[in-house]
């Protein structure tokens, strides 16, 4: 179990007086005895010589006696040793009683024959204490020795160790609530810190260390707080970069994709997504969940092998793209892909258009070179040379209609056509169209009504662009009706805010009230297959339809009900959109 930093700190604070205390109580008990039995041997040094000189004056006393009565005077235990080591005399011990032991080799005994003067500390078996022997030599070779019990000494050295045993157990006791009060408040700062750091750690850069002090701790606070702040500043940065990558790379029209080193989808924009029909969230799929199309997993797997790819075009699922790939430093790759079908649709409509425009032009032209080589013959009769002659104004008042709607188309896309509104009456305006002679309308008995809503027969229009719209849905109508049909023209209003019955209405602002104007007729119609095609420039339904017939001009609608908007009040803009 790890101990936080204040226990530890508390904890050697503890160690450290406890074993002062226990090394002084040791040191100082050794020392005081010491001290004791240096006193006390100088003490008994000088009663030896004081002994030495009573022993001299007692020359002529036996030495068992002399003994005797020097323990008596000193009160201490007096042996009187000869030169080999035999007892001649003990204090408190009999003549006959004597010990026979050699006394030769004791350590006191020996030191006073070499040294002078001899001391020694040993235990006594016999009385089970330790003793202090003194010994000096006499001036016949004997040696006079003391022996005195350490019972006080030791006393004395328990008596002052336990003092100091008790003054260290209150120093200790004193210590602990000091040294604890100080680890806690050393280590309070660090464990803010810490805690602090792993905030910083978990992400969160807002944490700062409070209460910074003016010491070592307080410069690693100010580190930290330093580190944090740089660390914030350089991540708003990195994640506003990352923003505005992101927003860059969501708002391009071109799908991209990434894909990690082991071919998991990382990231992808919305382009992308809605290229490749995938989900809100679709991180982590597999490149066959994106597209199945061999062409596309093909390039992922080339870019994943660090092998850059330059644009390819992929087809597939009524979709033309343009891909390219990148491969990543680290593994994976991105992918760039861009949505070419509508310019492929619009390179093939332009294409069907030159082709259609050609063809449509070159069909008068034949007939008006053919006739106009026919009438150079000077032999042709009169009635054949004028029925050419009006062929050949027939063809040219085609070629002339064809050149015009071109021309028309090309300054109305260019808007050089501007709306001039005025009051209109519809149904003077439809008749007028009739009786002007609609191009095929004569070739069949084809009845035309019109039937107009209340209040709609009066319309704020360009009389010019809606004559035209009506020569183009009528005379569409009537080439294309067969003899007993009908063509009608009728009016409906479209209040502000109301219900929008077609695509056309849908576009209308619904803030005004419009009129609708619809072209209806019983003719063969239009596929539906055509009908996203139908307001192309000279497109033909069906190639195998006479020349003569032509296509279905701009503006020209085939359906059963082809309608045309025009409005009150009359928007040149809106003209212009649905023309």
């Amino acid at each position: 179990m790890r101990l936080r930093a204040d226990l530890q700190l508390f904890s050697s604070y503890l160690f450290l007086i406890g074993t002062l205390t226990v090394a002084i109580s040791l040191g100082a008990g050794y020392s005081f005895r010491e001290h004791l039995l240096g006193t006390l041997e100088t003490d008994l040094l000088s009663e030896l010589r004081l002994s030495g000189v009573a022993y001299e004056a007692l020359s002529d006393t036996p030495p068992d006696s002399v003994a005797g009565l020097l323990g008596a005077v000193t009160g201490h235990h007096i042996t009187i040793i000869s030169s080999a080591g035999i007892v001649m005399g003990e204090s408190g011990v009999p003549a006959d009683a004597l010990p026979g032991d050699d006394y030769g080799n004791r350590p006191e005994v020996r030191m006073a024959l070499s040294e002078g003067r001899g001391r020694a500390v040993r235990f006594n078996t016999e009385l089970n204490e330790d003793y202090l022997y003194v010994a000096t030599p006499l001036p016949d070779g004997y040696v006079l020795r003391t022996a005195v019990s350490l019972v006080d000494v030791e006393a004395a050295v328990r008596s002052l160790r336990r003092r100091i045993l008790v003054s260290g157990s209150v120093a200790l006791l004193v210590a602990v609530f000091f040294s604890l009060g100080y680890s806690i408040l050393v280590t309070r700062p660090l464990r803010r810190t810490a805690e602090v750091a792993r905030s910083l750690g978990a992400g969160d850069l807002s944490r700062r260390v409070v209460g910074v002090h003016d010491n070592e701790v307080g410069e690693l606070g100010s580190a930290l707080n330093t580190l944090a702040a740089e660390l914030q500043r350089r991540l708003g940065q990195l994640e506003g970069e990352r923003a505005e990558m992101q927003a860059l790379i969501d708002s391009m029209s071109e799908g991209v994709v990434a894909f990690d080193a082991t071919g998991a989808l990382r990231r992808s924009n919305p382009a992308a997504r809605q290229l490749f029909s995938l989900g809100p969230k679709p991180e982590g799929i597999p490149p066959e969940a994106v597209s199945r199309r061999p062409e596309f997993l093909s390039l992922v797997g080339r870019a994943l092998k660090g092998q850059p790819v330059a644009p390819v075009e992929l087809m597939g699922e009524g979709q033309h793209l343009l891909g390219s790939a990148h491969p990543l430093p680290r593994g994976g790759a991105v992918l760039v892909f861009l949505d070419v079908s509508e310019l492929r649709r619009l390179e093939d409509v332009r294409r069907d258009f030159v082709a259609n425009a050609s063809h449509e032009l070159k069909t008068p032209l034949t007939v008006l070179r053919g006739y106009s080589e026919t009438l150079l013959d000077p032999d042709l009769p009169p009635e054949l040379a004028r029925k050419f002659i009006e062929t050949v104004k027939a063809n040219a008042d085609r070629l002339q209609r064809i050149v015009d709607d071109l021309l028309d188309l090309s300054r109305i896309e260019a808007g050089g056509w501007r709306v001039q509104p005025v009051s209109v009456d519809l149904e003077d305006l439809v008749h007028a169209v009739r009786d002007a002679g609609i191009p095929f309308a004569g070739e069949g008995e084809v009845d035309l009504a019109v039937d107009l809503a209340p209040g709609q027969d009066k319309l704020f229009a360009d009389p010019g662009a809606v004559r035209q719209i009506l020569v183009n849905l009528l005379g569409n109508a009537f080439r294309y009706t067969p003899s007993g049909g009908r063509v009608t023209v009728r009016t409906r209003a479209v209040g502000s805010g109301g219900r929008r019955s077609s695509v056309l209405e849908a576009r209308l602002p619904r803030d005004q009230s419009w009129t609708v104007v619809e072209v209806s007729d019983t003719g063969s119609g239009i596929g539906r297959a055509h009908l996203a095609r139908i307001f192309e420039r000279f497109y033909r339904v069906d190639p195998a339809r006479s020349r003569e017939a032509g296509g279905i001009r701009r503006g020209g609608v085939k359906p059963v009900i082809i309608t045309a908007i025009v409005a009150i009040p009359c928007d040149s803009r809106l003209w212009q959109s649905l023309w």
